[in-house]
């Protein structure tokens, strides 16, 4: 439990984390590879939970449960339909446009974006956010509305409203799963499928300032 009298404290470091960063990078004013800001923080909040007698280290657990696989399977195939029915309607042109244009790019991303990517965030935005602020909420299912609304505002980096979009619908998604299975793995292996989907099918350029 979080020690609320401390909540402004904790108002304080959602705002430079959450929304100071982001808008930091969407201006260029932090002229750091983004990818380096991300691993920082995520070191950060790992610091912040180790010292944090509350948390439970168990977050890596790979819970047995054929419930959790089966509905991140029919999410996936789901979501696949709907980004690639996305591709066909607004950039027909890009569609598997990079696993048969530019497979060596292809195949580092779909191979680093799980750790370099999907881990650091889900650990920022699933396991620390829920963690660290879920006590400032009040509402039923406040925190997942409100960390997939910062999920969201972090691509505001990629200067698109695709990106923030897709984002917003793709962190409901996670702060459900984190919700229900309270397991870094889970929502990292299902932000990976959909991230690997996204540039796979043709929407990377959405996410992605060099292609």
């Amino acid at each position: 439990m979080v020690d609320l009298s401390n909540s402004w404290k904790l108002v304080a470091e959602a705002l430079l984390l959450y929304v100071g960063l982001p808008i930091l990078f969407y201006f260029d004013w932090l002229p750091i590879p983004k990818i380096l800001v991300l691993l920082l923080v995520a070191a950060y909040c790992g610091y912040q939970l180790w010292q944090d007698s509350t948390f439970g280290k168990g977050i890596l657990r790979r819970t047995q449960n054929e419930q959790i696989t089966r509905t991140l399977l029919l999410r996936s195939i789901v979501v696949a339909i709907i980004l690639a029915g996305l591709v066909w309607f607004i950039q027909p042109s890009q569609l598997f446009y990079l696993p048969v244009h530019r497979p060596i790019l292809w195949m580092v991303i779909v191979v680093l974006y799980p750790i370099l990517s999907a881990l650091p965030q889900e650990f920022i935005f699933r396991t620390y956010f829920f963690h660290r602020f879920d006590d400032l909420m009040t509402l039923k299912y406040s925190t997942v509305l409100v960390s997939a609304m910062a999920f969201s505002f972090l691509h505001i980096v990629y200067h698109n409203w695709w990106a923030v979009g897709l984002s917003f619908g793709a962190g409901l998604l996670f702060g459900l799963t984190y919700l229900k299975t309270e397991s870094l793995f889970w929502v990292t292996v299902e932000h990976a499928i959909y991230g690997c989907l996204v540039f796979t099918l043709g929407l990377g350029n959405f996410f992605y300032e060099h292609f």
